[in-house]
């Protein structure tokens, strides 16, 4: 489904059909609009650097934007930070609120778990341009992604670890979708790589 330039993708529909299904403490929209708050947070950071977004996409595994061309690492690092940034300061002030405990815990969980280190997430995307910035770019194409293999080993290990002890059926969904992130994110540097020759 488009709308201008957002897409919404049938396993978002599917995903969000699924958990709003199962959602015994109605806690999706919530959850959907902390995910939201974190994307306006990339906007906002993007619009004030002048970057063109010129699509996104909204998929099961998260949102992706497409960025016109032109940002610099310090930007892109500036850019990546706003949506954790957004997540912890709203954690940080529901905590205050009365009641506001499960929504600050979320915000706290989305912020810290998009600085991971991984691939396509937002802390993979500030390891690179800080790397980059102070090694240079092959340096920080390297070690971006020696981090997001050794993030993606460390999950999987407490995932595998816990199975043992009756498992984390969430844990382990996280654990595959890091790693199936980490590839995606390196297919698409190695075709933008080829590209640009």
């Amino acid at each position: 489904m488009r709308l201008g330039r957002i897409e919404v993708t049938p396993g978002f529909l599917l995903l969000a059909a699924w958990l709003n299904y199962g959602d015994d403490q109605n806690i999706l929209l919530p959850a959907l609009a902390s995910c939201t708050l974190h994307e306006l947070g990339h906007l906002w950071a993007l619009n004030l650097l002048g970057a063109p977004v010129e699509r996104i996409r909204i998929t099961a595994a998260g949102a992706e934007m497409r960025v016109g061309e032109g940002l610099s690492y310090r930007g892109e690092l500036f850019a990546a930070l706003m949506g954790p940034c957004v997540n912890l300061l709203l954690a940080a002030a529901l905590c205050r609120v009365p009641g506001g405990a499960m929504l600050a815990g979320m915000n706290l969980v989305l912020g810290c778990f998009n600085l991971l280190p991984v691939g396509g997430l937002d802390g993979g995307r500030v390891l690179r341009c800080l790397a980059s910035l102070a090694l240079g770019w092959r340096w920080g194409e390297r070690l971006h992604l020696w981090f997001s293999v050794c993030s993606c080993l460390v999950v999987c290990g407490v995932s595998l670890r816990l199975a043992g002890r009756g498992g984390n059926l969430t844990l382990t969904v996280v654990a595959v979708w890091l790693f199936f992130s980490m590839l995606r994110d390196c297919e698409k540097r190695l075709v933008n790589r080829q590209r640009n020759r």
